[in-house]
């Protein structure tokens, strides 16, 4: 596998996503809004990497070990139905990853089938079977074409996360339209039937000027709790605080009040 050096030096203008929330950001412990599944994403499940964007296998295991106490998992196939029907009635939780880093496919998914998960991943197409080089977290391998269409094969879908992973407002409109176009087009030759959503790089929605975006977009924790209805292009998704694991147990208590108000089980 070769080096990504080129797009490695693009994806690093902005902070890597989950951003530390600003003020202005909702924390962590905002889940969806009333009645709508619970998004969660992750970035590297693996024993090595010490960074807020990842979390061991043991504390991924035990995640999945305490959301499965209050909610079911969302399967991915079924994310267009619910959103026709306006919401969901039971608490269900939908497992997303960004950037398609082969440590998820090497210890997330074995962790993910034995609990009865499965995930929406989102990959950056121009990354696909590359060797990132991370001025933090050291060499990064992103999956290959092979090792995703063995997770399409079991179950998991696979979605855009743009080309390059560049954050699509630091780009004009044609670079921004360029970027999210070409996705779509390699994604739809390489893994035929995946759909056509889109995760914003570093959970940055496109500058102003118009762009063609995919029917459902995801944003990140910096987006508001808002019904899939009503904001389709711009979904809130949280996550278990990689260094914080004290507050787990509030985040899913507080992402439960969507259904319930009382916190109740």
């Amino acid at each position: 596998m070769s080096s990504a050096q080129a797009p490695d030096q693009q994806r690093h203008t902005p902070p890597t996503t989950p951003s530390a929330p600003a003020e202005s950001c909702p924390p962590p412990e905002t889940g969806s809004a009333p009645g709508w599944p619970v998004v969660l994403y992750f970035h590297h499940v693996n024993p090595d990497i010490r960074h807020y964007t990842s979390v061991t296998p043991a504390a991924f295991d035990q995640g999945l070990a305490r959301l499965g106490e209050r909610f079911r998992p969302l399967e991915p196939e079924v994310v267009p139905s619910v959103l026709d029907k306006g919401n969901h009635p039971e608490p269900t939780c939908l497992l997303t990853f960004d950037d398609g880093y082969t440590d998820v496919f090497e210890h997330a998914l074995p962790i993910m089938e034995r609990r009865g998960w499965r995930a929406l991943l989102f990959v950056s197409v121009d990354l696909v079977g590359q060797v990132e080089q991370h001025p933090v977290r050291g060499p990064l391998r992103h999956m290959t074409w092979d090792q995703l269409e063995e997770l399409v094969r079991r179950g998991h879908i696979v979605a855009s996360h743009g080309s390059a992973h560049i954050a699509l407002n630091h780009v004009d409109t044609a670079a921004a339209q360029a970027d999210v176009d070409n996705a779509r087009r390699v994604l739809a030759e390489r893994l035929p039937g995946a759909p056509d959503w889109l995760a914003y790089p570093f959970g940055e929605l496109p500058g102003p000027g118009d762009i063609r975006l995919p029917s459902l977009c995801f944003g990140s924790v910096k987006a508001p709790a808002r019904a899939w209805d009503a904001a389709p292009t711009n979904i809130r998704r949280t996550y278990l605080p990689a260094d914080e694991p004290q507050r787990w147990d509030r985040c899913i208590t507080e992402w439960r009040r969507a259904w319930d108000p009382n916190g109740s089980r």
